[in-house]
């Protein structure tokens, strides 16, 4: 969800564009008011009118908020009484967490896009003749939304990512587009680790942690679904590498954990049984090394832990039945069609 927040001088216009009932491809109605006369868009702007005249000095009374839900969350708003009561119950706490109240406002809905979107106007002149603030009004709506998407488990898209026309998104592309929506969809919505694992496992998301071998430090992420897997670093390298996700939800040293509902989200990666685990047991062993010839630097020797996951965690497709009882474990082979530009490189492994 997201609001939109534009201050006007006059209420008649406003008013037409919310509720304009008579266009067809629209298909606007008006599903809440308060305080406002109804019986036609002038009634409403003469009511509106009337009330801000109490503070003629206020040259723009006049609040108009479009509040827009993704076409992802479509299906919570269907075109019916439903539908119309769960966009008003935002929209009012949209406006009481924006301390809004005590006046006049109409909400107009839209059916003219794909995305669900409201209207809602409002009189910053309230009924006893007071001026709603609206200071820091774009900072505190940011902050407002980011509350609903949450309470409401809206989704929100993520933070600084390229447009992507998913229509055009075609094989193994398009299951790494849906699994980096899903997860970052899923982060939005987390506080903290726990809530983080817990949230990806309700999807279907499988989580893993790289870890040093001397250390038991953490470092690097990778995730899974029945798809494909894919480092942290790979599928959103400002976002959901292990570092970028410490930011936000806390940092994580050690594996262990005393909460036996994370345990088995932080369970290191060598107990679990996959192909080539004898080639992560010596990335493990060489970025400890390496650490060990006397790099104190722990970014850099978290850099390097990071690209040699990469470099074993090539983004993976997970291979589908058809019959012939395979184990579901071979879903870690290398299916990346980018996997031969690595094929001319040599490392040495150290023992």
């Amino acid at each position: 969800m997201i609001a939109k927040i534009k201050t006007r001088e006059s209420f008649a216009g406003i008013v037409d564009y919310a509720h304009d009932y008579n266009n067809d491809k629209k298909k606007a109605r008006l599903i809440d008011y308060k305080d406002v006369c109804i019986i036609s868009n002038k009634s409403i702007a003469d009511s509106f009118t009337i009330q801000a005249s109490m503070r003629s000095k206020i040259a723009k009374p006049v609040k108009h908020i479009s509040l827009g839900f993704s076409p992802n969350d479509a299906h919570l708003f269907t075109d019916d009484k439903e539908g119309d009561e769960l966009m008003v119950r935002i929209a009012k706490d949209w406006m009481i967490e924006m301390g809004i109240g005590n006046t006049q406002y109409i909400i107009a809905r839209h059916l003219d896009t794909e995305h669900p979107h409201c209207h809602l106007v409002f009189n910053r002149i309230d009924n006893d003749g007071n001026v709603i603030s609206d200071s820091r009004e774009r900072i505190r709506n940011m902050a407002v939304c980011k509350l609903l998407n949450k309470k409401y488990g809206l989704y929100v898209a993520p933070s600084k990512s390229k447009k992507i026309h998913e229509d055009r998104l075609r094989g193994y592309e398009a299951k790494k587009h849906k699994l980096r929506m899903d997860i970052n969809n899923i982060l939005d919505r987390s506080s903290n680790w726990d809530e983080f694992c817990r949230l990806l496992k309700e999807a279907g998301i499988s989580i893993r942690f790289f870890t040093s071998s001397q250390t038991n430090t953490i470092r690097g992420i990778s995730f899974a679904n029945h798809q494909i897997s894919i480092s942290g670093s790979k599928l959103e390298p400002k976002v959901l590498t292990y570092g970028q996700l410490c930011l936000k939800l806390g940092e994580r040293r050690i594996l262990e954990s005393s909460n036996p509902n994370v345990e088995n989200y932080f369970s290191p990666l060598m107990k679990n049984k996959v192909p080539c685990n004898h080639s992560i047991e010596h990335t493990i062993t060489y970025e400890s090394n390496l650490t060990e010839s006397g790099s104190t630097d722990s970014t850099s020797s978290s850099a390097v832990g990071e690209a040699m996951i990469e470099f074993l965690l090539q983004p993976h497709q997970v291979e589908t039945g058809c019959g012939g009882g395979g184990s579901d474990n071979r879903g870690w082979r290398d299916d990346d069609k980018d996997k031969d530009n690595n094929n001319n490189r040599t490392y040495k492994r150290r023992r």
